[in-house]
């Protein structure tokens, strides 16, 4: 028998925890306490699965609280304090803590969020577990609360992160302009919260894509019990060019990559005018790239041929 992996070991956890546990798989979960409700996300950097060849200390350090702000952000709601604990390897220098004190500080007055305490143990590697905190409403826009004819929604362009994951580890060539947007992308992600905070009332569903395009789609897909018919593969010109040279798939290098931080959501089709409009003045690259119907799964539609999308993605244990 094989061992779990990620979604299994999850699985085994709720299970038990029993069924009066609330712990659900979303983005966030609201906790209902002293009359408030509070927003938590935990998130964990592994420094030999999550931090690169060439990312520095305070790229990793920054990179630890962005995969939770991202979170924050694709449900709408404002984070306001984290806590960070640190596993810290022997040999790990003054310089380097100084390095990783500096990402934090970066992040944290770049996503005005104040870090107000943490631990510190030892390791045998960087291991940097974030976890923030809101305040929220009483729900939060869920994964799966898609319907018929919404449009499908990410917040920007997908294929450079993992471009760049293959240009580092596969030592590829290409463009220099290229591979510079491409470790950008990997070194110093960007999620969209001015957009999230803004756009969030507007989304039937939305999540978070960090573990890949084609995992959020069908988690949403599958928790709203509808089919996600994706006519628009989101991404940019220079990423296709990437592709053809390098005789890779687009499909993949877009839907099974990770780490982009961008917000997928489904949008009635009377608010997307709207969603459009403040996208723009946010100067958001946004992408229509589907509509949502009757059915199940995720296919890609490619005038009257489709094909099934199927689930790929960053799977820890297992990718």
């Amino acid at each position: 028998m094989k061992n779990p992996d990620e979604i299994e070991i999850i699985r085994i956890f709720q299970h038990r925890f029993g069924q009066k546990s609330s712990f659900v798989p979303e983005d966030l979960e609201i906790l209902a306490m002293a009359n408030r409700n509070f927003v938590v996300k935990s998130d964990m950097l592994v420094q030999s699965t999550d931090v690169p060849i060439g990312m520095k200390w305070y790229q990793a350090a920054r990179k630890s609280m962005v995969s939770c702000v991202s979170d924050f952000a694709c449900k709408g709601i404002k984070p306001r304090y984290a806590t960070i604990s640190l596993a810290i390897p022997q040999g790990f220098t003054r310089k380097m803590i100084s390095d990783l004190a500096d990402g934090f500080a970066r992040a944290s007055k770049e996503f005005d969020v104040k870090i107000v305490g943490g631990d510190v143990n030892q390791g045998k590697e960087i291991v940097i577990d974030v976890s923030m905190f809101g305040v929220g409403a009483s729900k939060i826009i869920p994964r799966g609360g898609a319907k018929n004819g919404d449009a499908i929604i990410t917040s920007g362009p997908f294929g450079y992160s993992s471009s760049g994951w293959k240009i580092i580890f596969g030592n590829l060539k290409a463009e220099p302009k290229f591979v510079k947007k491409c470790k950008k992308s990997v070194f110093l992600p960007t999620p969209r919260l001015e957009f999230g905070l803004r756009a969030a009332r507007y989304f039937s569903s939305s999540m978070d894509s960090s573990d890949g395009l084609s995992i959020t789609l069908n988690d949403m897909s599958r928790l709203s019990k509808k089919r996600f018919v994706i006519t628009k593969i989101p991404t940019e010109n220079d990423v296709e060019v990437f592709a053809t040279k390098q005789r890779m798939s687009l499909a993949n290098l877009v839907f099974c990559g990770g780490e982009e931080y961008e917000i997928v959501a489904t949008v009635p089709a009377k608010k997307m005018r709207a969603v459009k409009r403040l996208a723009k003045r946010l100067g958001v690259p946004l992408f229509e790239i589907g509509h949502v119907a009757n059915g199940k799964n995720v296919c890609l539609r490619d005038g009257k041929r489709e094909t099934p999308l199927k689930r790929c993605g960053w799977v820890h244990l297992r990718s």
